[in-house]
C-alpha cells in the first residue's frame, strides 16, 4: 500500500495487546505539522486507510479463509483471505457492500450482532453457517489513538471438518454413556493400578455399595481373598501386552459382607502407542448358577449314598426270599416283606423329594388349588405309612383348606417321616380350623432340633450333626420341600420346642368351608 504523509497513526484494539494498523504512519493520528485534525477527519482517514488494506502483502500472507474490516455501518472496506476463491468470494465482490447485501440471510442473522458488538468495543467469536460450511468468526473493535471506536475487523476460518469431528466424538461418548450407565450387566472403567473410575447402577446393584463408595475403591477392596491373585495375574499380562482381554470367574465381597459369584470380562484401553491407559470391565452375576451347580453336586452325592442304601436292602431281602422261600415260615416271610417294603418305601421317598426339588428349580411347579379336608389327607397318609397305631390325630371344626392336594400329601408325609425317624414318640397330630385358616401341628416327644441348627433346618441337604451321627438315612430335602410348597400355596411352616420338650412343625392354610363343632 502507498506511504501516505497526511495520515499520522492509529492503533487496532484486539486483546489486551495493542496492534498498529498495516501502512500506517508512525505519527499520531490526529495531529499533523499544521495542527490538531478533528475526530471526523481522523475518520475519515482512517477509514481510507481500511479500505486500501486488502491491497497490502502482510493481509495476503493469512493462511486464514479471510481477514477483513469493516465501518459503523456495517459495510466491508477491506477483505483478503486464503480460502476467498474456494467459497465463489472475492475483493470485488465483497468490498463496498454491507453485511446484509453480501451474504445470506442465514448467516446474517448469526454474523449481524457481533458486528454490532465489535463496533461497541466487545471482542467475540461465534460459529456462523455459509455455503453448507461452518466459520469460526472472530471480530474486535479497532480504535483510534483517543480510544474512539472507529471500525471493527474480524477473521474467519472454516471448522466445518474439526465441527463434524468433534460433534461426532461428543456422539459417540453418549452413545458409549448411555450403553455404559443403562447396561443390563455390571460395567466399570478400571485405573490400571485398581482404582474404579467410573461404575455403571448394575455394579451399584451387584455389590450392595453406592457409587460414591466404590469410587474411593479398588477393585481389590471388593474382590474375595482367595480369588484375589489370580485376577491380579491376569491384569498383569493384560497390562504388559501378552493377552488382550482375559476373563474368570471370581467372587466379589458386597457391601452387606455376602459373597457374589461372578463372571469378569477384562479388556484394556490403549494410546495410539499402544500404551495401556485404563481397562474395561464386564460383570455378569452367576450366584445363581454357581448355586444351581452346588446343588446339582450335593444331589449327585446324596443319591449315590442315600439311594443305594435302601437299594440294597430291598435286593438283599428279595434274594433272601427267592433262596429260603419254600424253607421260611409264613412269618419270616412277612418279615422279610416289610422290611422290604420299607426300603422301597424309603427309596421311592427319596426319588419323590429329589424329582420335587427339581421341578421347584427348572420349571416351577403347577398348582392345582381345591377345598381339601385336611383329616382325610393326614389318614391317607398314615395309612401309607402303615403306622396309624403309633400316632394320634385330633381334629377341630370343619377343616377344610383352599390348597393342592398333591402338594398338602407330601407336606404331611415329609413331616410325619421327619418325626418318626428324629423324634420319638407319642406323635401328635393336631389339626384345628379358625376363622381364616387350618392349623396342623406334628408333635414328637424326641430330642428337638439342635439350636445351633435351627437356622439352617429348611435349607435343602442340610442335616443336623446329632442325626448324622445318629446314623438316620436321609437327604436333607424333606423340611425344605416342605416350606416350599406351603409358601406356593399360601402358607409357611415354623418350628416350636413345646415346654415339656419334643419338637413341633406347624403349618397354616387358607380355610374353605363352614366352622363346625369340636370332634
Amino acid at each position: 500500500m502507498p506511504h501516505d504523509k497526511t495520515c499520522r497513526k492509529f492503533t487496532v484494539v484486539s486483546r489486551p495487546e495493542v496492534e498498529r494498523v498495516p501502512g500506517s504512519n508512525p505519527e499520531r493520528v490526529g495531529s499533523d505539522a499544521t495542527g490538531p485534525t478533528s475526530s471526523a477527519e481522523v475518520r475519515r482517514r482512517t477509514l481510507k486507510v481500511l479500505s486500501r488494506a486488502g491491497d497490502h502483502p502482510l493481509l495476503r500472507s493469512f493462511d486464514v479463509t479471510a481477514i477483513f474490516t469493516f465501518d459503523e455501518s456495517q459495510r466491508i472496506l477491506s477483505v483478503s483471505g486464503s480460502g476467498l476463491a474456494s467459497l465463489g468470494l472475492s475483493r470485488e465482490t465483497l468490498e463496498g457492500k454491507t453485511l446484509v447485501e453480501a451474504f445470506p440471510t442465514d448467516t446474517v442473522t448469526i454474523a449481524e450482532p457481533r458486528f454490532r458488538d465489535a463496533l461497541a468495543a466487545r471482542p467475540s467469536t461465534a460459529d456462523v453457517p455459509f455455503a453448507g460450511r461452518i466459520f469460526s468468526q472472530r471480530l474486535w473493535p479497532i480504535r483510534d489513538d483517543s480510544g474512539e471506536v472507529v471500525a471493527g475487523a474480524g477473521v474467519v476460518e472454516d471448522v466445518t471438518d474439526i465441527r463434524v469431528a468433534a460433534q461426532a466424538r461428543r456422539e459417540s461418548e453418549e452413545r458409549f454413556r448411555l450403553s455404559f450407565v443403562h447396561a443390563p450387566i455390571a460395567k466399570a472403567l478400571v485405573e490400571l493400578d485398581g482404582r474404579l473410575r467410573q461404575v455403571n447402577t448394575a455394579f451399584t446393584r451387584l455389590t450392595q455399595y453406592s457409587e460414591q463408595e466404590l469410587l474411593t475403591r479398588s477393585f481389590q477392596d471388593i474382590t474375595h481373598p482367595d480369588d484375589l491373585e489370580t485376577d491380579l495375574n491376569h491384569l498383569s499380562r493384560l497390562v504388559a501386552g501378552e493377552v488382550d482381554s482375559y476373563d474368570l470367574e471370581k467372587r466379589y465381597i458386597t457391601g452387606s459382607g455376602s459373597i457374589v459369584w461372578a463372571h469378569l470380562a477384562v479388556t484394556s484401553v490403549r494410546d495410539p502407542d499402544g500404551r495401556p491407559q485404563y481397562l474395561i470391565a464386564q460383570i455378569q452375576d452367576i450366584s445363581d448358577r454357581k448355586a444351581h451347580e452346588a446343588s446339582l453336586r450335593d444331589m449327585i452325592a446324596m443319591l449315590s449314598h442315600d439311594l443305594r442304601v435302601p437299594l440294597s436292602v430291598v435286593t438283599g431281602y428279595v434274594e433272601l426270599l427267592l433262596d429260603t422261600w419254600d424253607s421260611s415260615r409264613d412269618d419270616e416271610r412277612h418279615g422279610f416283606l416289610l422290611k422290604t417294603h420299607a426300603a422301597a418305601h424309603s427309596a421311592l421317598a427319596l426319588l419323590e423329594n429329589t424329582l420335587t426339588v427339581s421341578v421347584l428349580d427348572e420349571a416351577g411347579v403347577a398348582i392345582t388349588r381345591t377345598p381339601v379336608r385336611v383329616n382325610e389327607v393326614v389318614a391317607e397318609v398314615l395309612e401309607s405309612l402303615s403306622v396309624t397305631s403309633s400316632i394320634m390325630v385330633r381334629t377341630s371344626g370343619d377343616a377344610t383348606a383352599l390348597v393342592d392336594r398333591g402338594h398338602l400329601i407330601q407336606i404331611v408325609t415329609n413331616l410325619l417321616t421327619n418325626a418318626l425317624k428324629y423324634g420319638a414318640e407319642p406323635v401328635v397330630v393336631d389339626i384345628r380350623t379358625d376363622a381364616r385358616s387350618v392349623r396342623v401341628a406334628v408333635t414328637d416327644r424326641g430330642p428337638g432340633v439342635p439350636r445351633e441348627f435351627e437356622r439352617r433346618m429348611f435349607d435343602r441337604f442340610t442335616r443336623s450333626e446329632s442325626a448324622r451321627a445318629g446314623g438316620q438315612r436321609g437327604s436333607g430335602l424333606g423340611l425344605h420341600i416342605v416350606r416350599r410348597l406351603l409358601l406356593l400355596n399360601g402358607g409357611d411352616v415354623v418350628y416350636l420346642s413345646p415346654p415339656g420338650g419334643g419338637a413341633t412343625f406347624a403349618f397354616r392354610l387358607p380355610w374353605f368351608g363352614t366352622p363346625a363343632s369340636d370332634s
